[in-house]
């Protein structure tokens, strides 16, 4: 299976990997908004906005961050003197950077931005379906009719003290995927159960299929055992189990060493 014709689907296998994984996202759908200059996408970014900072609201997350960073350091230690230590060394210098920036950034918070009476104002009326016309909140009309460049600077500005946990979180998982261990399997009856080495850590579990197929996986993970089940929705979207199919696709577990 070429990996240009597949789909990925990526899971979870703690609640920290799931933390990470909902950052990355809404970093993503952020920087989305305001690389736009459509007014009616910069006001969807204050909505995305509204989603940054309660996922980031968690008072111990940069505490969390240093430590995994720090583990990952002292794992890369051991690798003092291989033929990859070059590599290895220039990943223990992004390491050693992300600490620092997530450090410096402890006490630069994002209250300001939660303070702001202007985007509370937007964020009470958003609970009204309608509630952000312009004759509800005519300075956001006025914010709208200002230029692109303006409304992208003030958004980007409202995030700016986020960087060094979108750094961090954007480090830790491209260590984890690239611990990525990949096999082809193949799934009768619609579903699929692999057992785990409990030697090793699991944080992630990838699965890779035909991008054509239509099937949807459903992944649920244990120390002992990881469970897929593949169905496929109907026209009203409902999912329905693939059980009478052979459903061939690619299987990869990222561990925490």
């Amino acid at each position: 299976m070429s990996t240009a014709d597949l789909l990925l689907f990526e899971y979870p296998c703690n609640e920290k990997i799931r933390t990470y994984l909902r950052l990355e996202s809404l970093f993503q759908r952020y920087d989305w908004f305001c690389s736009q200059d459509s007014a009616i996408a910069h006001q969807a970014g204050i909505s995305a906005l509204f989603e940054l900072l309660d996922a980031t609201a968690r008072s111990d997350l940069r505490h969390e961050l240093i430590q995994e960073l720090e583990r990952r350091r002292q794992h890369l230690n051991k690798a003092a003197g291989s033929d990859s230590w070059d590599q290895v060394r220039d990943t223990q210098v992004e390491i050693s950077d992300a600490i620092s920036a997530v450090a410096d950034s402890v006490g630069r918070t994002t209250q300001s931005v939660r303070e702001n009476q202007w985007l509370q104002i937007i964020r009470t009326r958003q609970s009204i379906a309608g509630g952000t016309c312009e004759f509800d909140l005519p300075q956001l009309h006025l914010w709208m009719n200002q230029a692109a460049e303006i409304r992208r600077r003030e958004l980007q500005d409202y995030v700016s003290t986020l960087q060094p946990i979108r750094q961090a979180v954007a480090l830790l998982l491209r260590m984890l995927r690239a611990s990525s261990r990949t096999q082809n399997l193949t799934a009768t009856n619609g579903t699929y159960q692999f057992p785990m080495n409990r030697s090793e850590n699991c944080a992630l579990a990838q699965l890779w299929l035909p991008i054509d197929n239509g099937l949807v996986p459903e992944v649920s993970a244990n120390k002992y055992m990881l469970w897929i089940r593949f169905s496929r929705p109907d026209e009203n979207h409902k999912l329905h189990l693939a059980k009478t199919e052979v459903i061939p696709f690619r299987l990869g577990l990222c561990t925490l060493s």
